[in-house]
């Protein structure tokens, strides 16, 4: 560290000391929580474990008592359901009642009793009235009569087949297994009600042993995050040294030693690794800057310092390009030649700032007006060029199109300093294939169609036609004969 001292800002190791402070508290985060989604499902799986052993043990005392049932009341029957379990009990007559008893000699109490000594929790004896209301006959003990059954948490008031769940019997709740008794034709005589354990023991017990095993499972979680703490500073203690190296290389400080690289775990591979990184920075470094110093120079070789436009060269190399395109029968396109017009007037009366800043206006003028394969270059002084991707049956109309529109931008005053300026633009234009197929040819017929232009009053566009040519005007310069038409 007394060696990285002096490579590493004050806030660099802040940020380091921060950053491991979180880590630390994140793992231990990510510790707590999956303890706390295993506890969770622990006791989820446990509660629901518990239910499910109520529900069996509910069905499973029911079945006992109907069994206790049968073997004194011989004129009842069952109805089993698809799982061999008794579903319900059928009787031609009351069960339980003055003449049942004198009939088998055995009190409700006494039947109550032999299932109650099986399952070891409270059965009783009910009985429906006209309104299917049940209430209690006797329990195991011969006591527990006129009490009112309900079913709290059923959404049948009286179910008519056997079901499981929570029973009210008087004031108590119980978890319980009712078992009706029907008669022949389907109506509630009665049932049984076959108690697991009332709502206050069983939701107890059931209490406890999650508070048992939630208090094990956080003196689990408390011991589990002291060691992780333990072995997470024991890991990282390294890891401050590491991170103040790759501040300092964040700040470009690539003169900075990486510690560490002798060892021969973990941390001594990511120090191994940080050091090829810094060698890559620096390495990269220098290919940026060459990079950007030739893409600087290509760019200035190959286009306008001052509209940045291509520039003649790469004009020629683009032209090229695209010829070869058609001859190759994948593109056509349309060569346009623009002379501005009455532009020295601006460098003699304004000076040539007011020039630079009228070309420059020039090429930001027309670029909204073309499509983007289209490519606008300046090839010297106020002389530009244009080369416009066409293809189809209106590949004619849509070069006219663009000219006419360039024409009409051009005519449209410009402003130097409060001062407005008014030029305009003669364009020659003359097409591929149809004018010819080599630049030079291409050229050369444009030109004659933009002295045409000149020729017939400036401010305006022409078409090359065979014919044309060029000959000299009465003050001695070149002007432009249509020929055979423009």
């Amino acid at each position: 560290m007394p060696r990285l001292s002096r490579h590493i800002t004050a806030r660099g190791l802040s940020w380091t000391r921060s950053l491991l402070g979180r880590m630390t508290v994140f793992v231990l985060a990510a510790v707590m929580l999956a303890y706390a989604l295993g506890s969770g499902t622990g006791l989820f799986i446990m509660a629901r474990g518990q239910s499910r052993q109520w529900e069996h043990d509910a069905g499973l005392y029911a079945q006992v008592a109907s069994t206790a049932l049968r073997g004194i009341y011989t004129f009842v029957s069952v109805h089993i359901d698809r799982d061999g379990r008794v579903s319900w009990i059928e009787a031609g007559r009351p069960v339980g009642d003055d003449q049942s008893t004198i009939a088998t000699g055995f009190m409700p109490a006494d039947v109550l009793a032999l299932a109650s000594a099986q399952t070891g929790q409270d059965v009783w004896l009910v009985t429906a009235d006209e309104a299917g209301r049940l209430t209690s006959l006797s329990d195991s003990q011969g006591q527990g009569s006129g009490l009112r059954v309900t079913f709290p948490d059923s959404d049948d008031q009286t179910p008519g087949h056997l079901f499981t769940g929570w029973v009210t019997v008087g004031s108590a709740t119980h978890f319980a297994g009712f078992m009706p008794i029907l008669s022949g034709d389907g109506r509630l005589r009665g049932g049984l009600v076959a108690s697991v354990g009332s709502a206050d023991a069983l939701l107890a017990a059931r209490n406890q042993a999650l508070r048992t095993l939630a208090l094990l499972m956080m003196v689990t979680l408390a011991a589990s995050a002291l060691v992780a703490a333990v072995a997470l500073r024991r890991a990282f203690r390294p890891i401050p040294a590491l991170t103040g190296t790759l501040t300092a290389l964040a700040d470009n400080d690539t003169d900075v030693r990486i510690p560490y690289q002798e060892r021969t775990d973990e941390l001594g591979q990511l120090a191994v690794a940080i050091e090829t990184l810094r060698c890559a920075v620096v390495e990269r470094g220098l290919l940026r800057r060459i990079g950007e110093h030739a893409a600087v120079m290509e760019h200035r070789a190959h286009h306008d310092s001052l509209t940045g436009l291509p520039n003649r060269a790469h004009f020629t190399t683009l032209l090229d390009a695209a010829l070869e395109r058609m001859a190759a029968g994948t593109a056509a396109c349309t060569l346009m030649l623009l002379d501005l017009d009455r532009f020295k007037e601006v460098n003699d009366t304004l000076g040539h700032a007011a020039g630079d800043a009228v070309l420059v206006e020039v090429g930001r003028r027309i670029a909204p007006l073309l499509s983007p394969d289209d490519v606008l270059a300046r090839l010297g002084g106020d002389e530009f060029a244009l080369l416009q991707r066409v293809g189809g049956a209106n590949a004619l109309q849509r070069a006219q199109g663009l000219a006419q529109a360039i024409v009409a931008a051009m005519a449209r005053p410009f402003a130097y300093g409060g001062t407005p300026v008014s030029i305009g633009v003669s364009i020659g234009i003359s097409g591929v294939p149809d004018d010819g197929a080599e630049r030079s040819v291409l050229l050369r017929r444009a030109d004659l169609a933009l002295y045409v232009a000149k020729n017939e009053g400036r401010g305006r566009y022409a078409l090359y036609r065979p014919g044309m040519t060029m000959r000299a005007g009465s003050d001695g310069t070149a002007v432009g004969s249509a020929g055979g038409g423009t």
